[in-house]
């Protein structure tokens, strides 16, 4: 069954910077980035439990084609996956941790 979605309040800062980067970068870029962010945490909702835990209990998908990974928790009970961020591989670990 499909898990329901909820987003941490800085996810979708995360999510209009890279497009707004990436639309700098190449017209049209930042749609490109944002339709395989979202077809990502599709398939990790139809799919919760089938990316590994990298870190006490959050679990980190990678983007398609981009260099950024969509960090989340998955609770069972409530089927539910909490995106706390997506962010760049080459961003400071640190920076990602503070949002646990």
């Amino acid at each position: 069954m499909r898990a329901k979605i909820k987003y941490a309040v800085f996810v979708k800062e995360d999510i209009k910077e890279a497009v707004n980067w990436y639309n700098t970068s190449q017209k049209g870029l930042g749609a490109t980035f944002l339709k395989n962010v979202k077809d990502k945490i599709n398939y990790v909702a139809e799919n919760p439990e089938t990316i590994q835990v990298r870190y006490q209990d959050v679990q980190i998908a990678v983007v398609k084609t981009f260099p950024y990974t969509i960090h989340y928790q998955y609770n069972v009970k409530q089927n539910t996956i909490y995106v706390l961020g997506i962010f760049h591989t080459s961003i400071n670990p640190d920076t990602w941790a503070k949002r646990l």
